[in-house]
């Protein structure tokens, strides 16, 4: 029973991210998530996989779809127009994607090093800005940002949206 908190409490923030990126509605994401999560423990899934991440966002995905469809203000929408998680290969990111992605692999950030990178890449703040509104030094932001986009390269690969190669070719020219 612990490990499915584990799986909960490690998921349940990024797949509530992923799903209101779908479905733009944080209340029905997170009914969306707990629904699977309910689900899949009725029919004890999840502790026999060993990167669970992957098949929750697939199901995420279909809940959403199967939400999407019942609303009567969407005519039809496709499984295709949806992001697409791929389990065994590395997949494609289309430019709708990005923002689903983009929500769950963040949300998996520590607190303060998302907080830097978000308000960087998503606000579009200099480091000298954040440095300044953070009350911290500009190399700290540079850590931060640092630390932020290897995580994300990591996880990344680990969804498999980079080739392994990416991670291990970084860590040679950048081994700080």
């Amino acid at each position: 029973m612990s490990d499915l908190k584990e799986i909960f409490e490690k998921n349940y923030s990024p797949l509530c991210n992923y799903a209101n990126a779908i479905i733009k509605d944080y209340n029905l994401s997170e009914d969306v998530v707990q629904r699977v999560f309910i689900q899949l423990w009725e029919n004890k899934k999840l502790l026999n996989l060993d990167n669970p991440a992957p098949y929750l966002m697939k199901c995420v995905k279909f809940k959403c779809l199967d939400h999407l469809r019942s609303k009567k203000s969407h005519i039809e929408m496709s499984e295709s127009e949806l992001p697409d998680v791929e389990s065994n290969s590395i997949s494609e990111l289309l430019e709708d994607d990005i923002e689903a992605v983009f929500a769950f692999l963040t949300a998996q950030l520590p607190p303060k090093t998302r907080k830097v990178f978000l308000m960087s890449r998503k606000s579009g703040m200099t480091y000298a800005e954040i440095a300044n509104e953070l009350d911290v030094s500009v190399k700290t932001v540079e850590n931060q940002m640092g630390n932020a986009l290897q995580k994300l390269r990591i996880l990344l690969v680990k969804h498999h949206y980079l080739p392994s190669s990416i991670v291990f070719f970084s860590k040679i020219f950048n081994p700080n």
